[in-house]
């Protein structure tokens, strides 16, 4: 019975990561997100997904994606960035303010959706697979930003 035991567990029968050749790119989500952070997520898969990518939560894949939203008493600030190692992909940054303390969500929304628009325009000049292409940086809503 040990003989066999040991037969068997050494016969080869490991398991491999299994990595699908030329499907489409995975994108490894952020796996700590705030609640306000959380509720924005779907609309970023589905804009990942639109652009031919697939969304792989808690996981690496062939590119990583950030996002971070730091609210601030005034200021809330979205980050959002799809990046392949040290290249940037795609990205998006927005800010908006409002009172202190009041209405923060809508504050949160306006701030992600300039953030989301940027980065969704970035995103759809990328090719999916992640070409070398390197995207041109767009100042035009530098003037948005509220100092």
């Amino acid at each position: 019975m040990i003989a066999l035991t040991f037969a068997l567990s050494n016969c080869g029968a490991s398991r491999s990561a299994f990595t699908p050749q030329g499907g489409p790119p995975t994108v490894g989500m952020p796996a700590k997100l705030s609640e306000r952070e959380r509720n924005f997520m779907p609309e970023i898969e589905s804009a990942l997904q639109t652009s031919g990518y697939v969304p792989v939560r808690h996981g690496a894949g062939d590119l990583e994606l950030t996002f971070k939203i730091s609210e601030g008493p005034i200021n809330t600030d979205t980050n959002i960035e799809l990046t392949q190692g040290e290249r940037i992909m795609a990205e998006g940054r927005g800010r908006a303010a409002g009172v202190p303390l009041v209405g923060r969500k809508d504050v949160a929304e306006k701030s992600f959706q300039r953030a989301f628009s940027e980065f969704q325009s970035a995103l759809s000049g990328v090719p999916s697979g992640g070409s070398s292409a390197t995207l041109p940086l767009d100042d035009q809503d530098a003037g948005a930003y509220v100092y």
